[in-house]
């Protein structure tokens, strides 16, 4: 698929695994300011472009070997993140960071998740779509 998507697109129904050959988790301070400055400086109605995001579905043969993860395999297709690991991994660490600090804030105390809304979606809609 070559076309624009959006996070929800990305996320939906897809279970994500970084291969081995790939290297760990890079990203520094400097590539995470410029990340937060991208996000903070958008206007209203409009969206943030991640950048390219490669993966590949992954053979059955592979994943029916996964036998701590079968279980999700009934749910969510698996793939294998072949470029863009570090963008696809630092908005999965913003958006737990995000969803930890508005479940916290004074004002959300005591107050379910399924009627604190981050947009148009509960707390409750996010993680499980997000997280």
């Amino acid at each position: 698929m070559k076309e624009l998507q959006t996070l929800e697109d990305v996320f939906n129904k897809k279970l994500f695994r970084i291969p081995d050959y790939q290297r760990g988790y890079a990203w520094g301070k400097k590539q995470l300011v410029e990340f937060w400055e991208d996000l903070i400086s958008l206007d209203d109605h409009r969206s943030h472009y991640t950048g390219v995001l490669s993966i590949k579905e992954v053979p059955e043969e592979t994943s029916s070997k996964w036998n701590d993860d079968l279980w999700l395999l009934k749910r969510f297709t698996p793939y294998f993140v072949v470029d863009g690991q570090q963008r696809l991994t630092t908005v999965s660490i913003f958006l737990q960071c995000l969803v930890e600090a508005v479940k916290s804030h004074p004002s959300n105390q005591n107050i379910s998740e399924d009627d604190i809304f981050l947009g148009d979606d509960t707390l409750s809609e996010v993680i499980k779509n997000y997280i």
